[in-house]
């Protein structure tokens, strides 16, 4: 095989120095061919020692033209290089003309391969430990270098991010409290100085992931921005990456999508798709938090190749998503404020005229009966005139007494005052002498009512509070039921019991579903259906009380259905 040839002068290693090179890399090119040519050898493979976390090192290789077609010998392992420095030999098959040099301070080692000439001789060696020595003196300079190249890139990327942040606060400070138009300004300008796609996902108030905001950095993408507001993260229990964000408060960087990646976190073909077609390689989402919280996430996308987050990038998003989520957090609470003052203003007025309203019958009653004894005090009025009179006072005295016990509730409820008295009772007999008090009511809204039971419905409850209970869920369904057929369920569900009311009136629209519970909360006009909606916030902390739950399943002209899921037993 024919030899590579060389100067003869390249025999003597101090009177040699390895070119200068600009990076690791290049020193060891320059060190891999400066000794293959130096001792003959067909092959020259230099390895460092991997760095912390990893379990390979570099590794560069020079080939003469003999064996750039073979390809030469692989390298040996860590555990051959150290046996072969120590003068041993393993038993296996090893390649003819073998010698290994250390690098200077355990930087790896330089192996020489030459299957011809059998072992490499002493001057070879002594040859090879002098070049080394020198070009440790390159390497661990251009290991400098780059040292200080990537303390200097880093600080300028530093200094990117500090005034970036700054100009996202600037933003924030100066938004409205329109949290919408704010992150959506918030998401353009974060494209493309942190990303090529931005977005922000917003829970609701049900709790639900809902996509509020989409940038891009190509313009002619405008019809694949289209496709991403047309799937939004999944529901609560799905895989997909923003929703776990948003739900789970924990933050998710994958730095290589790939398509099994995609697969695993799709909800849909058609959403596997979308992604596949944005074309990221690399994810970045943080969770908005205020007050220990999740209200969502902000997600960043990497297309360009150039583009890779780090820690650093995952510590900026953090920090941009704690400012956002406090501009989000204090336009919510101002609206919760505002609400709260008008649902006090409408209260007001309703109480107003919800106590009105009984007296105005009372007092004509009264003053017919004033008038009828001064007129004709010798005759006596008809008892059964006095009767009629006294019952109509009856029944506005019991209105006027139900709204002061309903105020006495919440007033109650809100001091933290609400004691239980527990007492093994039957469920159904309750329920049957409810039916029975409101059977009137029932008959005036023209409805009937069905009580059905499944199973053992007994329990230790407050009598008196459940009687609360189930009379406010049957008055709303004969309230709200249009005159439609209202169904009562009782079902044994072990150690609970499944309390179901049912009409099938003017339900409930989405949007007032979160809201019917709270206090004075209503999904109707007061005007039309009165009331001083305390009802079911009133029902709900008596569930709540309980160790229950109350829920609600409804549909704008569809009816509404209650459920209410109390323990058998007291919890211990």
């Amino acid at each position: 095989m024919p030899m590579e040839q060389v100067r003869p002068e390249a025999r003597s290693a101090d009177s040699r120095q390895p070119p200068s090179a600009v990076s690791v890399e290049e020193a060891l090119e320059v060190l891999v061919d400066v000794a293959r040519r130096l001792t003959r050898a067909h092959q020259a493979t230099v390895v460092l020692t991997p760095a912390p976390g990893r379990t390979k090192g570099a590794s560069v290789t020079s080939l003469s033209r003999a064996y750039e077609d073979w390809g030469g010998y692989s390298v040996p392992s860590a555990e051959d290089s150290a046996r072969r420095a120590g003068g041993g030999r393993g038993t296996r098959a090893e390649p003819r003309g073998w010698l290994s040099v250390p690098l200077p301070s355990g930087a790896g080692m330089l192996h020489l391969f030459d299957r011809e000439v059998g072992d490499f001789s002493a001057e070879d060696d002594e040859a090879l430990s002098a070049l080394v020595r020198l070009a440790g003196l390159a390497l661990e300079s251009a290991r400098l270098l780059r040292e200080e190249q990537r303390a200097r890139t880093e600080a300028e990327a530093s200094e990117q991010r500090a005034a970036f942040l700054a100009n996202a606060s600037r933003l924030l400070a100066s938004s409205s409290l329109d949290p919408k138009a704010t992150l959506d300004t918030l998401a353009r300008l974060c494209v493309p100085v942190m990303a090529d796609w931005c977005f922000v996902d917003l829970k609701d108030e049900t709790g639900s992931v809902q996509r509020t905001s989409v940038a891009h950095a190509d313009p002619g993408q405008d019809a694949l921005a289209a496709r991403v507001w047309d799937f939004p993260p999944g529901p609560d229990g799905s895989v997909h990456p923003t929703t776990r964000v948003a739900r789970d408060a924990e933050s998710l960087l994958v730095h290589d999508v790939d398509e099994a990646w995609l697969r695993r976190v799709s909800v849909s073909d058609a959403h596997h798709d979308v992604m596949r077609d944005v074309g990221f390689h690399s994810i970045l989402s943080v969770p908005l938090l205020a007050r220990g919280r999740s209200l969502g996430a902000l997600t960043f996308l990497a297309v360009q190749p150039s583009r890779h987050y780090t820690q650093a990038d995952l510590e900026t998003a953090q920090d941009l998503a704690r400012r956002a989520a406090l501009l989000v957090d204090n336009a919510r609470l101002y609206r919760e404020a505002r609400r709260s003052v008008r649902l006090r203003d409408e209260f007001l007025a309703v109480a107003s005229h919800e106590l009105k309203t009984p007296l105005t019958p009372l007092q004509l009653r009264l003053q017919w009966l004033r008038r009828q004894t001064r007129a004709d005090l010798s005759s006596a009025i008809p008892a059964s005139m006095v009767l009629s009179q006294l019952d109509v006072v009856q029944r506005q005295v019991d209105k006027l007494a139900g709204l002061v016990d309903g105020l006495l509730d919440v007033s109650r409820l809100s001091s933290g005052g609400l004691t239980l008295q527990r007492e093994d009772m039957d469920l159904e007999m309750l329920a049957r002498e409810v039916k029975a008090h409101l059977a009137l009511a029932a008959t005036q809204a023209g409805t009937q009512v069905s009580l059905f039971t499944r199973g053992d419905v007994r329990g230790h409850w407050d009598r008196a509070r459940l009687e609360q209970v189930l009379t406010h869920l049957l008055s709303n369904a004969l309230k709200y039921g249009a005159g439609q057929p209202v169904h009562i369920e009782l079902r044994d569900e072990g150690d609970k019991v499944a309390v179901r009311v049912e009409d099938a009136g003017i339900g409930i629209s989405p949007e007032y579903q979160a809201h019917i519970f709270e206090r004075f909360g209503r999904a109707v006009s007061e005007r039309h259906y009165g009331g001083l909606g305390l009802g079911l916030y009133v029902t709900r902390q008596i569930v709540e009380a309980h160790g229950g739950e109350i829920r609600v399943r409804s549909e704008p002209g569809r009816g509404s259905h209650f459920e209410v899921i109390l323990p058998k037993r007291e919890p211990t």
